[in-house]
């Protein structure tokens, strides 16, 4: 195989790696995938899978190199494992890179149309399984990648980030088509997708400029809510030391009594702010309630809860709720938990699963969707890495929530991209369903989202912050909260129509050959 080849499909990685956090040069992925195409052009359906696959790798060995960090800083594995876990890891998320190009190319060997008419369902189809597939990895879709480019993205209230990654994937095809129409000298074809690319780009900034000029016309329609993030900024390596749990408390007491110039209705602690068991730590139980009394406002926080039933006992990551008449007014548990991070994938078959995970944590997975209820209205709480799956976040809202809050500890990422990748996909959230998102994360980035993905103030990381902001409730559902991924069905449907056809189109070629 020509060095030339695997040097594009290298090219790729990298720059669709710079469309994304830190580096946010989003324009680069509406041309990213043009390497990579022009590379496996006029190869076999082999070749091009190799090639899709080292694409795919280059991009996220570039992309989530804090698995790494993760592993070795706060999992205690020995350096060695920890690169393993994440080549593996890697190399796994590459094989969706591969099936792109090897499906590509063998529909391409039975069929000669253009990539315009397959890439972007194939493209979306693809996403779709990896985030559901193994417990799903949904982290850095392509239509991430613009999340501050608000017009564009706007048309995930209809689609799902999904029909922003198809609408790149039209891009890139028929950039990919022109460019290879100018070296062959056959311009006329390639008009007709620079066009029909051209006319879908137009059509989606029209909507999404309409959909922000009506949202902001609704800026302050609804029930108002005032809400205080704490941000405590608890190192990970000391967050579950017994001998520093009154520290812990001190701070978030603090900076708590320190929210109350804004008088806020509700206050939020991120996840597991509380290195203890609420439930069953009785003189930290009564801070935190009379806590909530003296405040005269609502206090949800992050806290490990348990359940028992006989002699076993259930572990859960969770969110309470407390009135300022010191009640409990709801708990969600956390349902889509981090494998490896909160449970051992297999662990009655592979129990050295167990043994990675350590101290980090064995919960059990939260039964059903649960919102809270406030005076105000209903809301649902997303915990850690659940603001990544845009199905799972439209449930609550499809069951009532008013808006959305994401508690998170995103101090395990260090200072890494992690933490930037992980807002911009919480906005993404904002827009699906058209509700505002409160994040309060324990070392960063806490932020207040609006239903046209703004973030309208932030924190930076690795510091304390108090930050407090009025948001609206109303009662209104997009298409996608009603709907759901009914875009995604249509292109997981589409492609496999397609490959039928290529399919049966080839096995009819080959008997009328032999007639």
């Amino acid at each position: 195989m020509k060095l030339n080849e695997i040097s594009l499909s290298v090219l790729c990685g990298f720059i669709l790696i710079l469309s994304f956090p830190n580096f946010n040069i989003e324009v680069l992925a509406w041309g990213g995938f043009i390497p990579l195409l022009w590379a496996i052009r006029k190869k076999s359906a082999s070749r091009a899978a190799f090639l899709g696959w080292v694409s795919g790798f280059v991009f996220f060995i570039g992309l989530i190199p804090w698995i790494y960090f993760v592993l070795s800083t706060y999992g205690h594995l020995p350096e060695a494992v920890s690169v393993f876990v994440l080549v593996i890891l890697t190399a796994y998320l590459a094989l969706f890179f591969s099936a792109f190009a090897f499906i590509l190319r063998w529909v391409k060997g039975k069929m000669d149309l253009p990539e315009i008419l397959l890439a972007p369902p194939l493209w979306v189809s693809l996403e779709y399984l990896r985030g559901i597939l193994f417990s799903g990895f949904p982290w850095a879709f392509l239509g991430y990648s613009q999340f501050s480019t608000l017009s564009l993205v706007q048309i995930s209230d209809i689609s799902g980030v999904y029909g922003v990654s198809f609408l790149i994937m039209v891009v890139n095809a028929a950039l990919f088509r022109f460019l290879e129409a100018a070296v062959d000298r056959t311009f006329k074809p390639a008009w007709k997708e620079i066009l029909a690319a051209g006319l879908l780009l137009a059509l989606t900034g029209v909507y999404g400029h309409l959909r922000l000029r009506e949202m902001n016309s609704r800026d302050k329609e609804g029930n108002p809510l005032r809400i205080a993030l704490i941000q405590g900024n608890i190192p990970q390596d000391v967050k579950w030391d017994p001998k520093f749990q009154e520290e812990t408390m001190s701070i978030y007491t603090d900076l708590t009594e320190r929210s109350r110039i804004s008088n806020p209705d509700l206050i939020i602690w991120p996840e597991t702010a509380t290195p203890f068991f609420f439930q069953d730590s009785f003189l930290f139980r009564s801070r935190i309630l009379d806590l909530a009394q003296d405040m005269n406002a609502l206090l949800l926080f992050g806290s490990p809860a348990f359940d028992q039933k006989g002699r076993e006992i259930d572990y859960f990551n969770s969110a309470f709720l407390i009135s300022p008449q010191k009640k409990i007014l709801g708990r969600y548990d956390k349902i889509h938990l981090v494998p490896f991070g909160e449970y051992a994938p297999l662990s009655g078959i592979l129990g050295f699963t167990r043994d990675i995970i350590g101290a980090m944590g064995d919960f059990q997975s939260g039964k059903e969707v649960v919102n809270l209820s406030i005076p105000q209205g209903k809301f649902g709480v997303l915990i850690c890495y659940e603001a990544i799956f845009p199905d799972l976040t439209r449930q609550f809202v499809r069951k009532g929530a008013q808006f959305l809050v994401n508690i998170t500890n995103d101090a395990w990422f260090g200072r890494t991209a992690a933490p930037f990748q992980h807002i911009s996909m919480a906005r993404l959230r904002a827009i699906e369903n058209r509700v505002p998102i409160a994040r309060a994360a324990n070392t960063g980035i806490s932020g207040f989202i609006d239903p046209s993905g703004r973030l309208i103030d932030s924190s930076e990381i690795f510091t304390k912050a108090i930050l407090s902001d009025t948001i609206y409730l109303r009662k209104t559902w997009s298409f996608y909260t009603q709907f759901g991924d009914v875009f995604t069905y249509f292109c997981l449907g589409y492609t496999i129509l397609f490959l039928i056809f290529s399919r049966y189109r080839r096995e009819s070629r080959v008997e009328r050959n032999r007639r």
